[in-house]
């Protein structure tokens, strides 16, 4: 009788199998598996992060002066005004809130930029690569935010648009935080991924980033009416106060919570 000799190809292969059972999401190989798809930055996290980045935009916001204001020889304008001198003053007022909104949305989008590279860096343990992945999303994010401020007031004075205000209000906001998620997105991703270029990793944030946005549009006008019915939604950005406040913050989790949801269950395969 011969007796089975142990195979080395068969030890080999039950070692493989131990070592590939080993590389588990919690392990010191998740980013390899995990961070391939998505980002590795956790929903919880992300939302406060996106929390403290609204509240943070709000409040320079409520403390600096606007960065845009209607012509000198149009404040000064006093008593009877013309017809002509009456609509020139509307529309610049209307130009100047335009402008003030396009810079607030690149000052969200680019604050939302900044802290979640940062984060997610820090938890790839690739800190040095902030020094310039975090001004890289800075810069794109804050872009693809001015580009949804000027659309949106494009919008706002397009007659293609239904009449109803509601129908309007959702088109509108969604259009603008549409660009700005897919900003923040975008930003993230490149500078997550570069110089080596991941299409999976960076679609998946402009993905999460923009419905996000798109969710955050559809949801603002219906919170506002609950929460404080006085509030104008009819304007590209509301007034400052609470309704500011509550506008930022519904855009910044909106975009964060499938910006860093996206992609979780998936892995990458051998």
């Amino acid at each position: 009788m011969s007796e089975d000799k142990p195979n080395k190809n068969d030890g080999d292969a039950v070692a493989g199998e131990t070592s590939a059972e080993q590389i588990l999401p919690g392990s010191l190989s998740a980013p390899t598996l995990v961070g391939e798809n998505a980002l590795l930055l956790s929903p919880i996290p992300g939302l406060i992060l996106s929390g403290l980045v609204a509240c943070l935009v709000w409040g320079a916001l409520e403390v600096l002066p606007p960065v845009f204001q209607i012509q000198e020889h149009l404040r000064d304008l006093e008593g009877n005004l013309t017809t002509a001198q009456s609509k020139e003053i509307a529309d610049a007022s209307v130009a100047a809130s335009n402008k003030n909104a396009a810079f607030s949305l690149a000052l969200l989008a680019s604050t939302m930029g900044l802290f979640l590279t940062i984060a997610e860096v820090k938890i790839r343990r690739q800190g040095l690569r902030a020094i310039w992945a975090a001004p890289l999303a800075v810069l794109i994010a804050g872009v693809f935010a001015v580009g949804g401020g000027i659309l949106g007031g494009m919008l706002t004075a397009s007659p293609a648009l239904p009449e109803d205000p509601l129908t309007r209000t959702i088109i509108v906001q969604g259009t603008m935080f549409g660009l700005v998620g897919l900003g923040v997105g975008a930003g993230v991703g490149l500078a997550v991924t570069l110089p080596m270029f991941g299409p999976r990793l960076l679609s998946t944030c402009i993905a999460g980033g923009t419905l996000g946005g798109l969710l955050a549009g559809l949801i603002f006008p219906f919170a506002a009416s609950v929460f404080l019915p006085n509030a104008r939604t009819e304007v590209l950005m509301p007034d400052p106060g609470v309704s500011r406040l509550l506008w930022l913050a519904l855009a910044s989790c909106a975009i964060v919570l499938p910006l860093t949801g996206m992609g979780k269950g998936e892995k990458t395969g051998t």
